[in-house]
């Protein structure tokens, strides 16, 4: 694996280059200390496993993977340090520990003193001219080079590897502080970012090289995590692409949800219920209820969702073994379990920001995909190992997670609303407006008239939706009838908001007593109807139920 091949990709995969040079720097110095952390973690399992003895140097994918975040970050940050030149992380590196080699203090000959002599007499010979083409220069040579100065070996050296890059993160964290605080905080030294990304990397390969691993397939592997995540280009092909109609999703289909009633909600499709009604299950209102959209959510951008097909249903019956692993019971017992441990990660990470905030569970859950570590998505991917969606892509499961959030957020601040589902085009999209065609009963016949003055009926003649008497006549007309179809007489302002979406439609939006009104009489849509006289507008609502 070339280095500056690896450095380019770097360059072109770093989500935060729109940020200031600042953030930037931040972002990177940040993302170095946590995944070293990570690292020390994964290694510690390794190191601290009871069968540890026989199995400490065996790498696990946990370790390749935190090691190989590291290295994007180090690579990132040196970029951002960098930016008005060019400069490699590893012939840096080489260099100064050239230098340290040869340099006559204390500490550089307690260095000699440690070295085998025949791989500090290799390591010169190798440092010579190294890289004798910046280009070309692969990890695998830097790592061959570096670690013929290793002054340890085995289980010993991986430790000093966790100690030392522990220290590294504590040194690149400083450069975060104020100058205030560095002074006053002398434990930790301040040097150049540059001597200290040399020596992680050192430290980095010399714990690749410990578990036989070599770092240039580490970086690969860090490349193809990456771009997995970010390559946006190729959603995975619909996983019921292959059924007849009967057993697929719906291309394109909206569904509303509607309050039923406090704390209770209620989803329909094409004019009739779908599903149970929905309630938080919880001691507190924390708005779960609405949860039920990530399975729409899930469709949309996943192809994916056992517990949509079975109320939709389109189980794919055709196939037994499908209906009973794919669409089976199990298999919507593990979508809601994804559901629920995302959105608990989401109310962690809300916590972590805003410890004393009571109002947490109302809060917008993942704002930014930078909330959605790699490590989390491997989790949750682990859930659906033996299912269909395990295929999907890292992004569109990040895809899933926030746009689904958002639209939770949405539902849960408008307390109603419909969605747009779009498979082909792997889209969802939320309105606030409801307007059901339900097939159900008259729970409330409400009219209205208002006049038009004479002039206006005059000038208007018969075209009825010109001038603003018209349509203030109209609109009055229309919030008359529609509270009489409820039974009340008037509202408070505020209380009603009506949106006439035309053909007879209206979506309603009400609050106060004209939502008790509309619980009470279990009224979830409305049919409207207008006429017109020469000078009066004339409006008819009917309140529909669903109920028997």
């Amino acid at each position: 694996m070339r280095v500056a091949d690896y450095d380019a990709f770097v360059g072109r995969s770093d989500y935060s280059a729109n940020r200031s040079i600042e953030d930037r720097k931040a972002v990177a110095i940040y993302g170095i200390s946590a995944e070293i952390g990570s690292v020390i973690s994964a290694v510690k399992k390794k190191l601290l496993n009871p069968n540890s003895e026989h199995t400490w140097n065996i790498a696990n994918p946990e370790i390749i993977e935190e090691v190989g975040d590291v290295i994007w970050y180090c690579f990132a940050l040196a970029q951002v340090a960098n930016r008005d030149r060019g400069f490699n992380i590893l012939a840096y590196d080489i260099s100064n520990l050239k230098k340290k080699l040869g340099a006559s203090n204390h500490a550089s000959e307690e260095i000699r003193r440690a070295l085998d002599p025949s791989k500090r007499k290799a390591f010169l010979s190798a440092a010579e001219d190294f890289p004798s083409d910046a280009q070309t220069l692969t990890f695998s040579d830097y790592q061959n080079t570096a670690f013929l100065t290793a002054r340890t070996a085995d289980r010993t050296l991986v430790e000093v590897c966790l100690a030392v890059l522990w220290q590294l993160g504590a040194e690149l964290l400083r450069h975060t502080l104020p100058e205030s605080e560095r002074d006053l905080n002398r434990s930790v030294v301040d040097r150049p970012i540059n001597r200290v990304l040399g020596e992680i990397a050192w430290h980095l390969s010399a714990l690749a090289s410990s578990y036989g691993l070599d770092l240039g397939e580490v970086a690969k592997r860090n490349m193809t995590k990456v771009a997995y995540r970010q390559n946006r280009d190729n959603p995975t092909p619909l996983h019921d692409v292959d059924r007849l109609e009967d057993e697929r999703f719906p291309r394109l289909f909206e569904v509303s949800f509607v309050e039923v009633d406090k704390g209770k909600a209620r989803m329909y499709y094409k004019g009739r219920q779908l599903g149970d009604d929905l309630t938080d299950n919880a001691y507190d209102n924390d708005g779960y209820r609405y949860h039920d959209v990530m399975h729409l959510v899930n469709a949309a951008k996943l192809g994916w969702s056992p517990v949509l097909r079975s109320l939709l249903g389109i189980k794919r019956k055709r196939d037994r073994q499908i209906d009973e692993v794919e669409d089976g019971a199990r298999a919507r017992i593990v979508e809601e379990a994804v559901i629920k441990a995302i959105h608990s990660e989401g109310i962690r990470l809300a916590r972590v920001d805003a410890p004393n905030d009571e109002s947490v569970n109302q809060m917008r859950l993942f704002r930014t995909r930078t909330d959605i570590s790699s490590r989390f998505l491997n989790i949750v991917r682990s859930f659906v190992v033996d299912l269909e969606v395990h295929d999907n892509k890292h992004w569109e499961w990040e895809d899933a997670i926030v746009d689904g959030h958002e639209l939770f957020f949405q539902l849960r601040q408008e307390g109603q609303g419909t969605v747009t589902v779009d498979l082909e085009n792997r889209e969802i999209r939320f309105s606030p407006l409801v307007s059901i065609d339900l097939d159900g009963r008259v729970a409330g016949l409400g009219s209205n008239s208002q006049p038009l003055s004479a002039r206006a009926a005059d000038e208007q003649g018969l075209h009825l939706e010109e001038g603003n008497e018209f349509a203030r006549a109209k609109s009055q007309a229309l919030e008359l009838a529609v509270l009489e179809a409820l039974g009340l007489e008037t509202c408070k302002k505020g209380e009603l908001s009506i949106e006439d979406l035309g053909s007879g439609r209206i979506s309603v939006k009400a609050e106060g007593d004209v939502k008790r009104a509309m619980w009470d009489r279990e009224i979830i849509a409305f049919r409207t109807s207008f006429a017109r006289s020469h000078n009066t507008v004339h409006c008819t609502a009917l309140a529909m139920s669903d109920r028997a």
